[in-house]
């Protein structure tokens, strides 16, 4: 059956959500700012959308059947997810609210680690971060700053050239072996393991595999926590190896043709916050 016909109408779900959670189509109206008819009439349409009754229904009581009692939880979780989502994608519209849109390792392993320093810095700004892995355009406009990679993005600022290179967990720097370990690679990148081997005059022996991930993020962790050699960025790796998470344990590096680049949005006022920040991105970049 098409997904758009089993979803029910948002509205209805907001009904029902007041209803099941007050146990009253009057208190429920109250919430909503609509009248106890129009409450009932919502449910009504709902169960006949769902094909199943939602409540039982008694003089002065109001209960919720099975099915309702199952349902009540997934739509509140929904309907919070929804709300929340819609903060971050799209934030306040004031001078010290930042909607920050970023590839998500970027974030993880370059941005965070900086961030609180920022915050301490300015605490009057609210920083919004929101994380994508592909087509970061669709999402883009709604936000008030952007950091995407890529090779030569037009009317972006260059953040960070980018290095890449295995790392492993600091206690196997010693043993890490390319030929025996499980080897991690990010399938959105042109480049890793083979075009690393490439640029020494190497190649993987028959039959070696190259597990994959969406992020660089998945194979990194699995470097710091077993016999797992991933390929990653110098731009992700240098903060964990200076922590003494992870380790390099091959002197050979690469370049990469792509960059993470800082943009902003093509029209429109440039907020106070988004200034501020764009300022403190670019120093720490240096």
């Amino acid at each position: 059956m098409d997904e758009l016909r089993i979803l029910p109408p948002l509205n209805q779900l907001r009904v029902f959500e007041a209803a099941g959670r007050l146990l009253s189509f009057t208190q429920a109206g109250r919430d909503l700012h609509l009248t106890q008819s129009a409450v009932s009439q919502q449910v009504k349409a709902l169960e006949v959308h769902v094909g199943r009754p939602l409540f039982i229904r008694r003089s002065r009581s109001l209960e919720l059947t099975e099915a309702g009692r199952a349902y009540l939880p997934i739509v509140q979780r929904n309907l919070d997810a929804l709300a929340s989502g819609t903060q971050a994608v799209f934030g306040r519209h004031d001078e010290l609210h930042l909607t920050v849109q970023v590839n998500l390792s970027f974030a993880v392993y370059w941005l965070t680690p900086r961030l609180p320093l920022f915050l301490e810095r300015h605490p009057e700004i609210t920083v919004d971060l929101v994380t994508v892995i592909h087509e970061p355009e669709r999402t883009a406009d709604a936000a008030d700053l952007e950091i995407r990679f890529g090779e030569n993005i037009a009317g972006g600022t260059l953040l960070k050239h980018n290095r890449y290179y295995p790392v492993c967990g600091s206690d196997r720097v010693t043993e890490a072996d390319w030929r025996r370990d499980l080897l991690f690679d990010c399938t959105a990148m042109r480049f890793g393991w083979r075009s690393w081997l490439a640029d020494q005059h190497e190649a993987l022996p028959a039959g070696q595999r190259v597990h994959t991930a969406s992020t660089y993020t998945v194979g990194m962790s699995a470097a710091e926590h077993g016999a797992v050699l991933a390929m990653t960025l110098d731009t992700f790796a240098e903060t964990a190896i200076a922590d003494g998470r992870l380790a390099r344990p091959f002197d050979h590096v690469t370049e990469t043709p792509e960059s993470y680049w800082l943009l902003e949005p093509r029209a429109g006022h440039r907020t106070d916050a988004a200034a501020t920040f764009r300022d403190w991105l670019l120093q720490e970049s240096d």
